[in-house]
């Protein structure tokens, strides 16, 4: 299983497209941390951090970090990697820090890897959007079925 969580206050402009890919993958779900509403930066960034912390303190999961900073992956070594995963750890979660990013001090203990997506910054909801056709790109790869033509 693979659970997304995010920090957002919402997806309205990918929610069409968000929606259709959550329907077509039944083993996936999302957490939604509300955005931290506050003048003071490092006020968002500690509450949105003990947000993820306490998530990720709950259960023993296997927890991907997605930071533009890391390593880019293909579809296919995203693939890959994500299958060699589930052999010891049946339970992914992937998450998508708020737009101050997150304390690392506080998350990189409970971290076990760090991707990124692209070297582009994207909002959270198209991160997001991005992400979840991904994953639904790694269900067709292990069909082999291919939707894109």
């Amino acid at each position: 299983m693979i659970q997304l969580i995010i920090v957002t206050d919402g997806f309205s402009h990918f929610e069409k497209a968000v929606n259709e890919y959550i329907k077509r993958l039944n083993k996936l779900k999302i957490i939604k941390i509300k955005s931290e509403k506050s003048t003071e930066k490092n006020r968002i960034i500690s509450e949105e951090t003990k947000s993820i912390k306490q998530i990720l303190e709950k259960e023993k999961w296997y927890n991907i970090y997605l930071d533009i900073t890391w390593e880019s992956l293909s579809s296919l070594e995203f693939h890959n990697t994500i299958e060699k995963l589930f052999l010891h750890n049946p339970k992914i979660n992937i998450i998508i820090w708020g737009s101050y990013w997150v304390d690392d001090k506080i998350l990189s203990p409970l971290i076990n890897k760090k991707l990124s997506l692209s070297k582009m910054t994207f909002p959270h909801s198209m991160s997001l959007l991005i992400i979840l056709e991904q994953i639904y790109r790694i269900e067709n790869i292990k069909k082999n079925t291919w939707y894109h033509h």
